[in-house]
C-alpha cells in the first residue's frame, strides 16, 4: 500500500503489487508499527503520519512527506529473524528513550569511531541490523503479522525516529542501475512524485556496512 501527495496537494493511495525481493521491500520494511516519528505536529506513530505532514530533517529542516508505503508481515513458520529490537538507551541516554523495533530496511546515521581518521568525521548510515548483539539489539521473530513502514521526502534525509536518527528512503545509488528496463519502470512507478529514477537525488550521507567498518580499522 502507498499514500502519495499529489502535485495539487490531494493525498492518493494505491496498492502496489510488486516482486517480493530485497529491492522492492525496502521501500515499505524499515518502520514497524507504532514507531514514532518527529514532526512539526510533535511526535506522531508512523501508521498515522499522511503525506503533506512535515517531518523534522536533521539536514534540511523540517519538509513535507511525499510517500508513505507499507506492507504487512505475516508470521514465519520457520520463526525467521527479520525484525531489530534496539533497547532503551542503547546508543546514547535516550537514544532511544525506549525499545524501538525496526525492520530490515533501517539504516542508523552514526559517527564510527573506527572510521573518524578516514571519514573526517563525517557521520554514515550503517543497517540497524549490523549492529545486533543478542543482548542490547536483537534480532526478532515476530509471533504475529506486523505492519511496517517508509517514507519518502522530496530530498533523501535523516529524521528522527523513537529517539534514532533514521534514514528516509531512497533505493541507493546503484540499485536502479542493475535492474532492466522493465523491473526499473515498475519500480519508479510506486513513486508518483517522481518521473524518473535520478529524481530520487543524492544520499544525504555514505551509507557502510558494519564489515566495511571493520575491515577500514583493520
Amino acid at each position: 500500500m502507498t499514500s502519495y501527495l499529489t502535485p495539487e496537494g490531494d493525498v492518493w493511495y494505491d496498492d502496489v503489487r510488486a516482486p517480493a525481493t530485497p529491492e522492492f521491500q525496502c521501500a515499505f520494511n524499515a518502520l514497524a508499527h507504532g514507531s514514532l516519528i518527529a514532526t512539526t505536529e510533535g511526535e506522531v506513530a508512523i501508521e498515522d503520519l499522511r503525506p503533506g505532514m512535515k517531518a523534522i530533517t536533521i539536514e534540511h529542516g523540517a519538509q513535507p512527506i511525499l510517500w508513505i508505503g507499507s506492507m504487512t508481515h505475516m508470521p514465519d513458520p520457520n520463526g525467521a529473524r527479520f525484525l531489530t529490537r534496539v533497547t532503551a538507551d542503547r546508543f546514547a541516554a535516550g537514544a532511544p528513550p525506549m525499545d524501538l523495533l525496526c525492520g530490515p530496511g533501517a539504516r542508523l546515521l552514526h559517527r564510527p569511531a573506527r572510521l573518524r581518521s578516514l571519514a573526517d568525521h563525517r557521520p554514515v548510515y550503517t543497517p540497524l541490523r549490523d549492529f545486533i548483539d543478542g543482548d542490547s539489539v536483537i534480532a526478532i521473530a515476530p509471533r504475529m503479522a506486523i505492519d511496517t513502514y517508509h517514507i519518502a521526502l522530496q530530498r533523501h534525509a535523516t529524521i528522527r525516529v523513537g529517539g534514532l536518527d533514521l534514514e528516509t528512503f531512497h533505493p541507493g545509488m546503484t540499485v536502479l542501475d542493475q535492474m532492466g528496463n522493465n523491473t526499473r519502470d515498475l519500480f519508479v512507478s510506486m513513486f508518483p512524485h517522481i518521473r524518473r529514477a535520478t529524481d530520487f537525488g543524492p544520499l544525504a550521507h555514505p551509507r557502510v556496512t558494519m564489515r566495511s567498518i571493520e575491515d577500514a580499522a583493520a
